[in-house]
């Protein structure tokens, strides 16, 4: 499991909209665009009621008022999500090297490009520019990452060591050790060893060393449904493969991939589920040395963390003990091979695309199979793409340079303000909340910290990592095990230190958005204030309806049923009543159940997956219509601007994997579940009982309402 210690496990503390590269399928619209105010929107006006002065859909009613009875087949009173987008679905086509659209990903890939045409530029410029410039580590970079006859001549490179010890080792304790050393020098585990440092849970002010989980490979959510059995022996095969690429013969490597499938099975059947790895009293478990020993019958627990270079610690932090009791069961003489080979497949797994290109292509044909994706994408792209995840804050001062607006800014922070105040409101009329719980959640917003744009000083990491071009001896592989080390020195920097709360994990060129429950933060990179979310050019109710809804959802999450753990400066604290978290269950299984009657492909949704961030929907959209009031024109424009920007395309092999695996719903029920909930959808629309987009008054659900 390939892990830079700093952020590795921030996707399991936050509520991310998780969104991957697709290729610019609007590409048409995107070179229109003369800046990020208007990104995505001209060349668009066959969609459904498209402005092409800042990327607004137009509402139901104004659509209605304005063209009379609409042709399309789909009636918005059964399926608003449809009726909304139902113009721009019919245009986008994935292409055979995609396996989703939507508009997170398009702006990515937009922003991406913006980022690829400096690259460009500095390649095939002649300049020769300062050692640690940025200008010098994306030029040098880029020739390391496109120069595959070094590639292949490097193979693992400095790796290979650490591959040989782990293949040689005649004793457990020499396999432990050497995964031991090669977390503990580059980040990388499988078995055991693996750790991340972050926030104390229970100080929020203080560091502390998180112990984690072993490398499940294609995950517990695909091993143990029945219905994803092809893509589990699609994914045995690609273990096959590249056991063979690695030199075993065809039967050892068949031999091998059953042993690693075993204990894989195994392995899994002891891990925590995704909704339990948010749950803070599953998790938070401290142990002091003499703890793990005995925790870790099997594993000299000392050795370890010396080699580890965590030792020294007053406490650690295992987050799946059950799985740890399971890894130390299995860590015996006769499971010695099969450990061996998991660990060396997953080293192989983990570093591919930085490998040769043997290597590198065997996993992105397995990721294309596991997503549906029916061609690869072509060499240019695949090293942009690469160049930019191993410089990410070089190229987001740059980004920022070129392409943040400071009065949007502005525009954001208000609007932001009055979102809290909203939630104040929100707060102060639940009837089964005492005084004193509702003046602490309050204290909570009031003191919730704001990042929009960029950090006002750029991380340590930025200028720690230097690039070595090929003509001085570096590699791909060298400076992707050098960007490595650098995420872990400047995260064991940090333990002893006071947690600096001004620090960002996110470039300012992600197009995403995240609540921090250790920080009592919501988090806005610059890339996610362009149109359709927010467009200084369109009105109050569409940016209500747009980043709006994304602020009201974030603002959510820090009383969602994790985030509600944790007070006002981050800590692990469960300060609600005993009665209040009984009726807080009963609304949440509410919410479970509502959304466990929803289907995708003839699939359920998981409304237990799913919780955090459907609690997060319902809360956002009725922070939104009460700002907005009873402007019945306001509410339709904001609620067609929310439906507008949901808009997605999937292949059916990635639909499956989003729902194995997503804690989001489906965008789609995303959009008609949480508007079927909202009294004030049916306040503006003629929805009656026998309309599919009807839910009665009280089957509605929500906690924030």
């Amino acid at each position: 499991m390939r892990k830079k210690i700093i952020a590795v496990f921030l996707a399991a503390l936050t509520a991310f909209q998780l969104t991957g590269c697709t290729q610019l399928i609007t590409r048409q619209i995107m070179e229109k665009q003369p800046d990020s105010e208007s990104a995505v929107g001209e060349g668009m006006e066959e969609d459904r009621g498209q402005d092409t002065e800042g990327g607004t859909v137009e509402g139901i009613k104004q659509e209605s008022a304005a063209d009379g009875e609409s042709s399309s087949e789909v009636r918005y009173q059964d399926d608003y999500y449809e009726y909304v987008n139902e113009n721009i679905l019919n245009e986008i086509e994935l292409d055979a090297t995609d396996a989703h659209w939507d508009w997170f990903s398009e702006l990515s890939a937009y922003v991406s490009e913006e980022m690829s045409d400096i690259t460009r530029d500095l390649v095939n410029d002649e300049n020769v520019y300062p050692k640690g410039s940025s200008e010098q580590k994306i030029k040098d970079l880029y020739e390391c990452v496109s120069n595959i006859e070094n590639r292949n001549e490097t193979g693992l490179g400095e790796l290979q060591e650490y591959m040989d010890a782990i293949r040689s080792a005649k004793t457990i304790d020499e396999y432990v050790m050497a995964l031991a050393k090669l977390s503990g020098d580059y980040g990388f585990s499988s078995i055991i060893g693996g750790y991340t440092v972050m926030q104390d849970r229970a100080d929020s002010s203080k560091y502390a060393v998180y112990m984690m989980y072993a490398d499940t490979l294609i995950g517990k959510e695909y091993i143990e449904n029945q219905s994803a059995g092809e893509y589990v022996d699609l994914y045995l095969d690609y273990i096959c493969d590249m056991l063979t690429e690695f030199g075993m013969s065809g039967s050892e490597a068949a031999k091998s991939a059953d042993e690693i499938e075993t204990l894989l099975r195994d392995i899994c059947a002891s891990t925590l589920s995704a909704e339990q790895l948010y749950d803070p009293a599953i998790t938070y478990n401290t142990y002091t040395k003499e703890q793990l020993q005995k925790l870790y019958t099997n594993v000299d627990v000392d050795d370890m963390l010396r080699a580890l270079r965590i030792d020294g610690q007053d406490k650690y932090i295992v987050m799946d003990v059950g799985q740890a009791e399971k890894i130390n069961s299995l860590l015996v003489e006769e499971n010695l091979q099969a450990l061996k080979d998991y660990s060396t497949f997953v080293l192989l797994n983990d570093t591919a695309e930085y490998s040769s290109q043997n290597y590198a292509r065997l996993k992105e044909d397995m990721d294309n199979a596991l997503y549906g994706i029916t061609q690869r994408w072509d060499d240019e792209r695949v090293y942009m793409n690469m160049t930019q995840d191993l410089l990410p804050w070089d190229f987001g001062e740059i980004y920022v340079d070129r392409h943040f607006s400071e009065k949007d800014k502005k525009n954001v922070e208000d609007m932001i303000e009055l979102i809290l105040d909203e939630y104040e409101d929100i707060i102060m009329r639940q009837t089964w909340l005492s005084d004193a719980t509702k003046r602490k959640a309050v204290r909570k917003l009031e003191t919730m910290q704001v990042k929009i744009g960029y950090p006002d000083e750029w991380p340590a990491a930025k200028d720690m990592m230097q690039v070595v071009p090929v003509s001085e001896g570096g590699s791909l592989m060298s400076n992707m095990l050098t960007s490595m080390q650098v995420a872990i020195d400047d995260s064991l920097s940090r333990l002893g230190e006071e947690v600096d709360r001004s620090e960002w994990d996110v470039t300012p060129q992600t197009i995403n958005a995240y609540y921090s429950p250790q920080n009592n933060e919501i988090v806005f990179p610059a890339a996610i204030l362009q149109s359709p979310f927010y467009s200084g050019k369109r009105s109050d109710a569409a940016n209500l309806g747009g980043i709006g809804y994304i602020i009201a959802h974030e603002v959510s999450h820090a009383f969602d049923s994790s985030g509600s753990l944790y007070d006002e400066y981050g800590n692990y604290n469960v300060w609600w009543t005993d009665e209040e978290r009984e009726e807080y269950a009963r609304l949440t299984q509410s919410i479970i159940d509502y959304y466990n009657g929803y289907e995708i492909m003839g699939i359920a949704v998981d409304g237990e997956l799913t919780l955090m961030e459907n609690i997060a929907d319902l809360g956002a959209v009725t922070c939104i219509a009460a700002i907005i009031g009873d402007d019945e024109e306001a509410l339709d424009e904001a609620f067609g601007q929310m439906a507008y920007n949901w808009a997605s395309e999937d292949t059916a092999s990635y639909m499956m994997y989003l729902i194995n695996t997503d804690t989001h719903a489906p965008n789609k029920i995303r959009v008609n579940a949480v508007l079927s909930s909202c009294d004030a959808f049916y306040e503006i629309y003629d929805i009656s009982e026998s309309d599919g987009m009807y839910v009665a008054p009280e089957d509605r659900v929500g906690i924030w309402r």
